[in-house]
């Protein structure tokens, strides 16, 4: 049977780097997705932001292009490109035509190799940074979700997040010479993941890429270890008010000892979808169709990678006279979940629905690229994307529910943000 994976081309880049690419029946389509080592998850917390506002300046102007010169370039051909910076990596996307994938991946060689970091530059990326937490205060979403996080976590753990007022105190004091160092110290072709999809010579693509990104500096090689959270779950509580809503927001979540490449991720992953993943989970068939007490509820995991234990969550918004309802209905029926709900007939929907959607991603360029790009970070074999489903399809209902097990449905922590009704 022809595979995927047959076709995808694969090359192995200096300093721990991966390249993909695959020619795909897109016509002048090519995406473009990537990223090198070096984030927030390196520095000491006071410095957390300077991965983000160097994310939000690579492509902001370089020693030999400024910023006007790069956008008019991209613009005349089409083409997008953006970075952005995250825990362990420095992120880069971009879609162009065909012919301007050497354009393409030169020009991000170029932004990662010699930002120029302009003081204008770096004062507006500032300013807007500071706009966005200025807003988040009153976002009840954000705020619920962050506060669930400092619930479940220890504060030495990177999946802690600090309070909007420590992070603005941060943002306030980085400087030009902090983004200098942080990028001279880390950034570079250690531990690069690219992967090309779309119209392209899939083997004149790689050899263009080792060419591009040739250039850079080693960068960093090797992440250093994480802590991982030993923080009692005690089932706290925590209502964050914000004036004028006429919603609350509210999380229930713990943090579980589970991280991106264990094998009980892909259990957990199906269970927290089979609670609360869709319109056929068992969530949204209560709380939603049969209470009518939300328009929007979900369950899920968060905050894993390969060597970061996350946590599970359930989402839910309600209006504030039917928040106290809400609340002890979901906890309510997550309890019945657990108890009567994990059977082979809905596993067997759950993996079918899995399945399905993941197909149906691998058609575009776009999720194509995603793909690739998760497999070269979790240092998985390419035939990953061909046997994941065949994964999903074999997990048997015994390991379902020793898994579940893992979850300490009675100290989930509550974390809320709205208008509270007196």
């Amino acid at each position: 049977m022809d595979q995927i994976s047959d076709h995808i081309l694969e090359k192995s880049l200096p300093n721990g780097g991966r390249a993909f690419a695959l020619h795909m029946k897109t016509l002048d389509v090519v995406t473009v997705e990537g990223s090198v080592l070096g984030g927030s998850h390196l520095l000491p917390r006071p410095f957390a932001e300077v991965p983000t506002l160097v994310g939000r300046l690579y492509d902001a102007g370089t020693r030999t292009h400024g910023k006007k010169a790069l956008r008019d370039a991209l613009s005349a051909r089409g083409a997008s490109l953006s970075f952005s910076g995250g825990g362990d990596r420095t992120h880069f996307s971009a879609s162009c035509l065909p012919e301007d994938l050497p354009f393409i991946l030169k020009l991000i060689a170029e932004c990662l190799r010699e930002p120029a970091f302009n003081h204008i530059e770096l004062k507006t990326a500032r300013e807007r940074a500071l706009s966005h937490l200025k807003d988040s205060k009153t976002d009840t979403h954000w705020q619920a979700s962050n506060a669930l996080a400092r619930l479940i976590y220890e504060t030495g753990h990177v999946n802690y997040v600090e309070t909007d007022i420590t992070r603005e105190r941060h943002l306030k004091t980085v400087t030009r010479t902090n983004l200098l160092s942080f990028h001279k110290t880390y950034i570079g072709r250690g531990g690069l993941v690219l992967a090309m999809t779309g119209d392209i010579n899939a083997k004149q693509a790689l050899v263009i890429a080792e060419k591009a990104f040739s250039s850079l500096p080693v960068g960093t090689e090797i992440l250093p270890s994480k802590k991982r959270n030993h923080k009692k779950q005690e089932g706290k509580e925590l209502q964050t008010l914000i004036s004028e809503k006429a919603n609350i927001d509210m999380y229930l979540g713990a943090s579980i000892p589970v991280v991106l490449d264990d094998a009980n991720y892909l259990p957990m992953y199906t269970i927290a979808d089979m609670l609360g993943g869709g319109f056929a989970a068992h969530l949204m068939q209560t709380i939603r169709e049969r209470d009518g007490l939300t328009y929007g509820i979900r369950a899920g995991l968060g905050g894993m990678a390969p060597d970061t234990d996350g946590y599970f969550y359930i989402w839910s918004t309600f209006s504030p006279d039917l928040f106290e309802k809400g609340v002890a209905t979901i906890r309510k029926e997550t309890k019945s979940f657990f108890a009567h709900h994990l059977t082979a007939e809905a596993l067997n929907k759950k993996k079918d629905e899995i399945t399905g959607s993941y197909v149906i991603g691998l058609s575009t360029t776009g999720g194509m690229a995603h793909r690739l790009h998760a497999i070269g970070i979790r240092n998985k074999d390419r035939s990953y994307i061909d046997t994941y489903p065949e994964l999903v399809r074999a997990l048997p209902l015994a390991t379902i529910k020793e898994v579940a097990t893992l979850i300490p449905l009675s100290t989930l922590s509550l974390s809320a943000a709205g208008t509270f009704a007196k």
